[in-house]
């Protein structure tokens, strides 16, 4: 075999655009050790109190209004999303009223599909099913990690057991699954990220985000920064581990619909440490793609002399700042052997004076 034709290994998926509801803190037991949901969802005035009605009622009135104003405007097959908060702790006659505000928009085809987040120990199967008859979809679980230490150190206030159990009860209540992780976290190693990965491999979600821990300003774990008992990971070590997590991810049919947090305009100056970058998610994927596609090139019986690259992944097989022009180089790949085209497949060949496409 001389030749390979290959897919990217991304997972094809249908992207949704979703309109999000923010409900910084409503509903959360309490404050986590790294959280700031105010500053992450650009709600920078956002206040974690006991009296919640009014806030709700000023959120529920946007998203009312923006409702309208997606179906004055004739948008068809949206998401809504309800993030920053634990949903399903929140008041039952809210939840019910935020999914039942959603139902004339789906009649009317402006919405498809509905999801929340909530916290693994916030989950009840009765509970699941009755939100399911009120129109939900999706359940994205804050999970962050599966490792008992890192929960203990990040005061998450559950067990790994409880985390998984969660998983399980929004499996079997027919609703999709969504599980979100964040490596660095307190107490995190890399063997133990690897863990928490082959642990969401085998709840098999239908979507992964993954957000690296930051050191955000005005947080408990901002304060052990300072005091030098946390140390994040560094930028290098975490495109390197959320790679790794990519492709094991990817084989299995899993999609990352999300890495690093979105750079909100009050979220980037509140960043006092850790692995941040604009363009940390691309990162990612092309060492992700860099490595399989390595792998892959192993089959040929010589090194590769030509590959053709389809132009929609042209910036990812380069890298960041073409980061991996050393690399492909090294393995017989110059610049002028590398070819972009049309087709959506990659097609590596090993011959030296011929090219059967």
């Amino acid at each position: 075999m001389n030749q390979l034709r290959l897919l990217h290994p991304e997972p094809v998926r249908k992207r949704l655009r979703i309109i999000p509801i923010f409900l910084p803190y409503h509903g959360c037991p309490h404050r986590c050790l790294y959280c700031a949901q105010h500053l992450q969802t650009g709600m920078a005035n956002g206040v974690h109190t006991a009296a919640e009605g009014p806030a709700l009622e000023a959120i529920h009135a946007k998203m009312v209004q923006n409702l309208g104003l997606q179906t004055t405007n004739g948008s068809k097959g949206l998401g809504i999303a309800f993030y920053g908060g634990t949903f399903t702790a929140l008041p039952v006659e809210w939840q019910e009223r935020f999914l039942k505000t959603v139902q004339p928009h789906r009649v009317a085809g402006t919405i498809t599909h509905v999801r929340c987040s909530t916290r693994p120990d916030s989950i009840k199967a009765n509970h699941l099913s009755w939100l399911r008859e009120n129109g939900l979809n999706m359940v994205e679980l804050g999970v962050q990690s599966f490792e008992p230490e890192i929960l203990r150190q990040s005061r998450r206030g559950y067990e790994a057991e409880t985390a998984v159990q969660a998983c399980l009860t929004v499996r079997k209540s027919g609703l999709e699954l969504g599980v979100q992780l964040m490596p660095g976290l307190p107490g995190s190693t890399i063997s133990g990220w690897f863990r928490d990965v082959d642990q969401t491999l085998a709840l098999t979600p239908e979507a992964v985000r993954i957000y690296p821990c930051l050191v955000l300003r005005d947080t408990p774990l901002s304060q052990a920064h300072r005091a030098g008992s946390y140390r994040p990971w560094s930028l290098s070590r975490t495109i390197w581990a959320v790679s790794q997590a990519l492709n094991s991810l990817w084989r299995q049919g899993i999609p990352v619909i999300r890495i690093g947090l979105a750079p909100e305009g009050t979220l980037t100056p509140a960043i006092q440490a850790g692995p941040w970058h604009p363009a940390l998610g691309y990162m990612a994927k092309s060492h992700a793609l860099r490595a399989w596609l390595t792998l892959s090139m192993s089959a040929l019986p010589e090194a590769p002399r030509l590959i053709f690259v389809p132009k929609r992944f042209a910036a990812e097989f380069w890298g960041h700042k073409r980061e991996h022009v050393g690399v492909w180089r090294r393995l017989g790949l110059a610049p002028s052997n590398v070819r972009c085209w049309e087709r959506p497949y990659f097609l590596v060949t090993s011959l030296a004076d011929s090219l059967q496409k």
